[in-house]
């Protein structure tokens, strides 16, 4: 008996050894997407110190290790999700297999099938049947609800149907019954509104694009991934939209506008991503979170501005006294309008500082 229990425990060892051993193995074949500028054939064209510094294989993709109480910004949260770019309408996430996969969000329109005779149904079902029945990539159904909220704009509705020109006072009476009436509604029963989304990925590697340096192969991957994007859409929106189901793919301001209703539910119903980004336009200085130590470079570099322009106004104030003594030493009016030329020229001028470089 006891030889027995001994030659089950190795075995159970020799097994939980060699599952250990194949875990370590393709955990240690995880690599990024290789960057290396090459030929159609897959050969190998060099790199320059300059391509090597640019390729974004060969620096790791977190630079320091953050948690969730060293997050400062919105990006540092998005890298912890593992999304990389968000750009030319598709979102593009971390592997670690040699390979880069982007993601494409498409609207899918929505049909009331109550509203559809028994035919009508059939034929939609079939439709749906034949699409998913032609999945050829990976494809995933999401939802999103919101609360929707009326609010702000009844009450202006209410407070502009007292200003209507021509109107009586049953007119006025009766327009803020209706609207009272609404709000009252509201208030009882909230509503939602729910949009369906279909995500669909592409997966590009190393040997699909070729090129003599690190732009050309980042170009190539997105034109690639575009195209394989826009062809699963394409094909899917032929059969949906014959059930009343169309896409409408959305743009990079869509999926931005996705995740920023994902993370900001109740603030997003009355806050719109597009009013936030109409209003910073117009500011000066960005009204977002910034890091400290980015505050105090722009302090510094403000200071600095204003020393310079000081200094500036102080070396041509000079010059031009003396220019001024000269004229007058010479018996010349230095007010008259031939002689008060511009003392300043384009070299004299002093360049400001570009808050760009502070990113």
């Amino acid at each position: 008996m006891f030889n027995i229990l001994l030659l089950i425990s190795l075995l159970v060892i020799m097994v939980a050894l060699i599952v250990g051993g194949i875990i370590i193995y393709h955990h240690s074949q995880q690599q990024d997407f290789d960057m290396t500028p090459r030929d159609k054939a897959g050969d190998s064209l060099g790199n320059s110190e300059e391509d090597v510094e640019n390729n974004p294989a060969e620096s790791p993709v977190y630079e320091e290790e953050i948690t969730y109480d060293d997050w400062v910004n919105w990006e540092n949260l998005l890298q912890e999700a593992g999304i990389i770019d968000i750009r030319d309408g598709m979102i593009e996430y971390e592997t670690g297999d040699n390979s880069r996969m982007f993601i494409a969000l498409a609207e899918m329109q929505q049909s009331n099938p109550y509203l559809k005779t028994p035919e009508e149904l059939l034929q939609q079902n079939a439709i749906q049947e034949v699409f998913f029945n032609s999945i050829r990539e990976p494809l995933k159904i999401t939802s999103q609800s919101q609360r929707v909220e009326m609010t702000n704009f009844l009450n202006q509705l209410k407070e502009n149907s007292q200003k209507i020109i021509g109107s009586n006072t049953q007119m006025k009476n009766y327009a803020t019954e209706v609207i009272e009436d609404t709000l009252n509604y509201q208030q009882q029963a909230e509503r939602f509104e729910n949009k369906a989304y279909l995500q669909f990925m592409a997966v590009i590697k190393p040997e699909e694009v070729y090129g003599d340096s690190v732009e050309t192969l980042e170009e190539q991957i997105h034109e690639k991934a575009f195209e394989k994007l826009s062809r699963q859409i394409e094909r899917a929106n032929g059969l949906l939209r014959r059930a009343d189901h169309a896409l409408a793919p959305l743009a990079s301001f869509g999926l931005i506008e996705v995740l920023y209703k994902t993370f900001n539910r109740k603030s997003s119903v009355k806050i719109r991503l597009e009013n936030i980004i109409k209003q910073q336009k117009y500011q000066i200085f960005t009204s977002a979170k910034q890091p400290d130590k980015f505050y105090k470079e722009v302090q510094q570099r403000i200071h600095i501005e204003e020393k310079a322009i000081n200094h500036a106004r102080d070396i041509l104030l000079k010059e031009q006294k003396e220019k001024n003594d000269e004229l007058l030493a010479k018996g010349k009016d230095y007010y008259s309008e031939e002689n008060n030329e511009n003392s300043t020229n384009k070299d004299n001028v002093l360049e400001t500082f570009d808050f760009k470089d502070l990113n």
